[in-house]
């Protein structure tokens, strides 16, 4: 596991590769004593809310969303109110595949900021994927009420429908789709069709 406290530091300051630089030549002239052992996770030196939180967009952004999620994590216990960092832990949770978890995040992140349309956009998405359809359809439709005319929305709610059988509200969709998006609203017309034809 990387040193995150060491991540973050070198994530935060652009000018970490001098000071790492000069860090490798006191090694190896002994002009600078090296530490012996890494500092432990549980006795790192304190670090803020906002650090951990850039170390988790940079890890997310490099693909290491597990260590990604532990820095969200990290960005949290400090400051748990933060409902972007609840946003950025869930989505982190979901691309690994921990779908429950990132539920649980996802839900605490609308909790806190009920006007956070991406919280609603991602919550939806993991739940479809996790055939949690009941809370896609929750999900999508506060979406919707925060950002009208989102066709991924609107196709996402009309597929979450055609997963509970009720075929009405997924044509109601494909209707309100066939204004804002021609070519999405007819992917869904394709599945409403297979799904009348079975």
């Amino acid at each position: 596991m990387v040193n995150l406290s060491i991540e973050a530091k070198r994530m935060k300051h652009a000018t970490g590769k001098y000071v790492m630089l000069l860090l490798i030549a006191g090694l190896t002239t002994g002009a600078l004593e090296p530490r012996l052992q890494p500092v432990p996770l549980d006795q790192e030196e304190y670090l803020e809310a906002d650090d951990w939180f850039e170390a988790g967009v940079a890890l997310n952004s490099e693909g290491r969303y597990r260590e990604a999620a532990e820095a969200f994590g990290r960005s949290i216990s400090i400051q748990p109110e933060n409902a972007l960092s609840w946003l950025n832990l869930g989505t982190a949770q979901a691309l690994v595949g921990d779908y429950s978890r990132a539920i649980d995040a996802l839900k605490k992140s609308v909790r806190l900021d009920p006007n956070l349309a991406l919280g609603f956009s991602n919550l939806g998405e993991v739940c479809f994927r996790a055939d949690r359809f009941e809370e896609a359809v929750e999900a999508y439709s506060t979406l919707l009420s925060l950002w009208p005319g989102n066709a991924n929305a609107l196709y996402k709610l009309g597929l979450a429908h055609l997963f509970l059988d009720d075929t009405g509200k997924a044509q109601a969709e494909y209707l309100s789709l066939k204004i804002i998006d021609p070519d999405l609203a007819e992917k869904l017309l394709h599945a409403i069709n297979q799904s009348v034809a079975h």
